[in-house]
């Protein structure tokens, strides 16, 4: 075997171990998550269809660790809990969104980062715990792996309107970025006049 097919069998090796130790660390915590939400169930005896559905769908990704449509269902699983508890103004809503947050993470680095629907996932549970800066972060990755994909530059920019504060030239650059990117352009162009209308740069 040449140096070169040994380092690049090392670097294999090195990569498989630190995606199955983040499922594996992952899943480990999955019995303590299992007795906080029985507590939770017992508190809250109207959260307990979501607590439910949490212990259902951490017992799935234990039997299959990789199959991303488990983290997804998981991650979901959390987000309806903590929905449920933000109406409720329960001091763990943040806790559940983090929950969520961690499971789509997960995923991503058992696809190794190559699923942009996990990190447009992920940016909305950053942006419910007010992370603005984590959000921005995975749209950019979104954006930097699926360039054409037009919605991911509207969520962007509706994070830098609305939570951000971005000026109206970055805005727009952001804008003008994805018009030059993406295929077809009437959907994005659509979401570039609205803010445009909304700043007074265009009349109503």
């Amino acid at each position: 075997m040449t140096k070169k097919k040994i380092t690049f069998s090392i670097i294999a090796a090195i990569a498989i171990l630190a995606i199955g130790g983040s499922a594996w660390y992952f899943l480990s915590s999955a019995q303590n998550e299992n007795n906080k939400l029985n507590q939770i169930k017992k508190d809250y005896p109207e959260l307990a269809e979501f607590t439910d559905d949490i212990i259902k769908e951490n017992n799935k990704l234990k039997e299959d660790e990789t199959k991303i449509e488990n983290y997804f269902s998981l991650g979901l699983a959390w987000k309806s809990l903590a929905d449920r508890a933000n109406d409720r103004k329960l001091n763990d809503t943040d806790y559940f969104y983090k929950k969520a947050l961690d499971t789509y993470e997960t995923g991503l680095n058992i696809t190794r980062r190559k699923n942009t629907i996990l990190m447009m996932n992920a940016a909305d549970m950053a942006i419910n715990l007010k992370n603005y800066t984590l959000a921005e972060e995975y749209y950019k990755e979104a954006i930097s792996l699926t360039p054409g994909n037009a919605s991911y530059y509207v969520a962007l920019a509706n994070l830098y309107e609305n939570y951000m504060n971005k000026t109206k030239e970055e805005i727009i650059a952001l804008y003008d970025d994805g018009l030059a990117r993406v295929i077809d352009t009437n959907f994005l162009q659509t979401y570039k006049e609205r803010y445009l209308k909304r700043i007074g740069e265009i009349k109503q």
